[in-house]
């Protein structure tokens, strides 16, 4: 990147505060606002917004955020919306891929691609214009899966997403390696894109770490179409996130709330009398529940207090952990010596489980091994997640759901015989959508109440089970079933 005399780089940033963009959803202007153009002044007089290292570069804390939805540097988020809020930007579609965006970015973004190509990265595009109803439709249906408040962390309300200027774009790798999920940053593409786009007019819009801001968790695969100017402005500036580049950078609404021993549930969630699902249940905790951990965890489980009640529960269905400080050093102790007692062990599977390329569920699945398989553990553990080898692949996998092979051999056929004698039934922990096939892109059939039980009629495939219910035949997510 060419180096700025402080000069000239004052006079970029001046020049720059024409432009501006956007992308959440946000509260609606009272009546009397202007709708095109709207000047905030906040904060101090000056911040110092360059990186470490840098020279220190002053910007500007009153800046000219544009409003208008037809300008590229039109800025939009959580408390800026479009006003038209059902605003239509004119589209083009970008070749040989039947996703459209505004002209001036489906341009740019042609000539992105054919540079990524030369240096042997090849860019997909997934996503790019969407209508207000579309967003509507996408934010309505995140919300009855996951609850209000995680859905506004992961799609904006509609009149508020970036996507609706046509400006917005979701790349992806060509073969779809962490399509959509945090790992992306690490793959050719994601490594690209951080490092060029804004050359081509496109700045990462959701960064690491600013949440809180902008309102959005971490999007490495989200670029806003800005032009090159404002996006070279931006980037040289050295500012976190755009809003901090217009000063209107306030954590007050978004800012998560949590504390040094707590966490939070992301689903109906059961706490039981030990570690695993074998256990009986004590009680279920709503969803979006604050729960008080005391600092004991154990292959993926936390132990937790909620409302005088103490037992376990999945760490799967908990955000915003924050272990109390005096369990660290237990943790750490517990774990060092695991790898050594794994070492060359053979543990068997309790359920089809997915072998992943790392320890967690946001990675890739590898491949997934049926229930009552003997997998080889490597000796490497981290998180209540083991690293094992079955069938010449190595790969990840949750503790939860492995054994040790330590029973006698003739306890191995009743083991593997008995699931194929009887019908296997699960309950749902919350109201699930049966759909014709095992992708959310798929009809839905029907709609199964919480707490019904259902009947499994095949193997789990890409974490959704083939169930029967109400003489209905189709596909569930295997999260809400227990």
């Amino acid at each position: 990147m060419p180096k700025y005399s402080r000069t000239k780089l004052l006079m970029a940033l001046s020049l720059s505060t024409v432009l501006t963009l956007g992308v959440l959803p946000g509260p609606a202007m009272a009546s009397g606002q202007a709708s095109a153009t709207q000047t905030v002044t906040s904060v101090a007089a000056t911040q110092n917004l360059a990186p470490a290292g840098s020279p220190s570069v002053s910007v500007s804390a009153a800046r000219k955020l544009d409003r208008n939805p037809n300008h590229l540097d039109v800025f939009v988020n959580k408390n800026y919306p479009l006003k038209p809020a059902k605003y239509k930007p004119k589209t083009s579609t970008v070749s040989g891929t039947g996703i459209k965006l505004r002209p001036e970015a489906t341009k740019a973004y042609n000539k992105m691609v054919k540079a990524a190509k030369k240096s042997g990265v090849r860019i997909k595009l997934i996503s790019g214009y969407r209508s207000y109803d579309r967003q509507a439709q996408l934010f309505n249906q995140y919300t009855r899966w996951y609850g209000k408040k995680y859905a506004e962390r992961i799609s904006a309300k509609p009149g508020t997403s970036e996507h609706q200027t046509g400006l917005a774009a979701d790349v992806g790798n060509n073969n779809g390696a962490c399509a959509l999920q945090s790992c992306f940053e690490n793959t050719p593409v994601g490594k690209w894109m951080k490092k060029n786009a804004h050359k081509h007019g496109f700045i990462l819009r959701y960064p690491k770490g600013q949440e809180s801001v902008t309102g959005y968790a971490y999007e490495p695969w989200h670029f806003r179409y800005v032009g090159t100017a404002l996006a070279k402005s931006y980037t040289n500036s050295g500012a976190k996130t755009f809003e901090h580049y217009h000063g209107v950078a306030s954590t007050k609404k978004n800012a998560p709330k949590s504390g040094k021993g707590t966490a939070k549930t992301t689903a109906n969630l059961n706490m039981r009398t030990g570690v695993g699902s074998s256990n009986r249940v004590i009680l279920t905790i709503p969803r979006g529940k604050t729960v008080k951990l005391t600092g004991s965890k154990k292959s993926g489980w936390y132990q937790v207090s909620y409302k005088s009640k103490t037992g376990w529960v999945s760490g799967t269905y908990l955000s915003n952990v924050s272990m109390p400080k005096t369990s660290k050093p237990k943790t750490e102790t517990k774990k060092k010596p695991t790898p050594q007692k794994n070492t060359g062990s053979t543990k068997k599977t309790t359920a089809n489980l997915n072998m992943r390329s790392g320890a967690g569920t946001n990675n890739r699945v590898i491949l997934t091994i049926p229930k009552g398989k003997s997998v080889k553990a490597t000796g490497k553990s981290k998180s209540g997640w083991l690293q094992v080898t079955y069938k010449s692949k190595t790969g990840w996998v949750s503790g939860t759901y492995l054994t040790n092979t330590s029973t006698p051999k003739k306890s191995k056929p009743k083991t593997e015989s008995t699931p194929k004698k009887k019908v296997q039934t699960k309950y749902t922990t919350a109201n699930l959508n049966m759909r014709a096939g095992n992708s959310t892109n798929k009809k839905i059939i029907l709609t199964i109440p919480k707490g019904k039980k259902v009947e499994i009629t095949g193997s789990k495939k890409s974490g959704w089970y083939p169930v029967k219910y109400k003489s209905k035949k189709g596909w569930v997510s295997g999260t809400y079933l227990r």
